[in-house]
Formats: C-alpha cells, sequence, structure tokens
C-alpha cells in the first residue's frame, strides 16, 4: 500500500488548484458547452472540491470580456443554467443581435438573415435569494 502511495503521489500533487482553474480561457474556436465542459471536468479535480456557487461565479470570472459583460449580473441556479443562459448569447451573436464586430457583417450591416440589424436582445437579472448554505 505505502509503494502504491508513494509511486502515484505525483497525482495529488499535480492537482489543478482554484488558482490554475481562474487562468483556463475560452478557445476562440470553442462553443460555450465544450468550454463549459472542458472547464466543469478540470474543476472536478481541484482539492477540495468546489461547490456549485463557487464554480458559477469562477466561470463567469474567466469569460471574454464581451460574454463576461453579459453574465456578470446574471444569477444562474445551476451550473446547468448557466451554460443555457451563455448559449443564447451565443445564439444571438450568430443571429446579428449583438453589436459586436467579431460577429457582424460589415459589408451590408445585415446579419446573417438579411435582416437589418435594428433589433436588441436584452437580458434583465433579477437579484433571487440563494438555495446555497452560506460559507
Amino acid at each position: 500500500m505505502v509503494a502504491f502511495v508513494r509511486q502515484y503521489r505525483y497525482n495529488s500533487d499535480m492537482a489543478l488548484d482554484r488558482m490554475q482553474l481562474q487562468s483556463i480561457c475560452k478557445r476562440g474556436h470553442e462553443s460555450f458547452k465544450e468550454y463549459a465542459q472542458r472547464w466543469r471536468d478540470l474543476a472536478a479535480q481541484v482539492v477540495p472540491s468546489m461547490m456549485e456557487k463557487e464554480m458559477i461565479t469562477m466561470i463567469v470570472d474567466t469569460l471574454p470580456v464581451f460574454y463576461y459583460e453579459k453574465m456578470v449580473g446574471y444569477t444562474a441556479s445551476s451550473f446547468v443554467d448557466l451554460v443555457f443562459a451563455d448559449e443564447r448569447i451565443e445564439v444571438g451573436l450568430k443571429r446579428g443581435k449583438f453589436n459586436h464586430p467579431a460577429w457582424t457583417n460589415e459589408k451590408t450591416g445585415a446579419n446573417e438573415e438579411g435582416e437589418n440589424d435594428g433589433e436588441t436582445l436584452s437580458m434583465t437579472a433579477i437579484p433571487t435569494r440563494s438555495n446555497f448554505p452560506s460559507g
């Protein structure tokens, strides 16, 4: 038993910590859902384990500025809700609902469907009481 622990001790020595998890970034080609899955898989390796509320706060802090601005006031009740909200932002970007230089069609000023980009998608965050124990 002691030999086994000695041989595989490097796994615990190399375990991801919260600081390393905070430095992980969404890759340009990744959808938010892919990023969230990769991030959550890594978060599961953090010792001691993270509460879901802490994971939600931390992943929002790792988002690119555009996503962060949309999500910082949103209080997700679960990690799944957070992923769903960010997926809606991605759909809005692809449909031209946001004024974001990387996603706009600069030649015509129209979105992918050929409509004028006059609509605005807004998200309102309503503060709710958390079901998580304080601590």
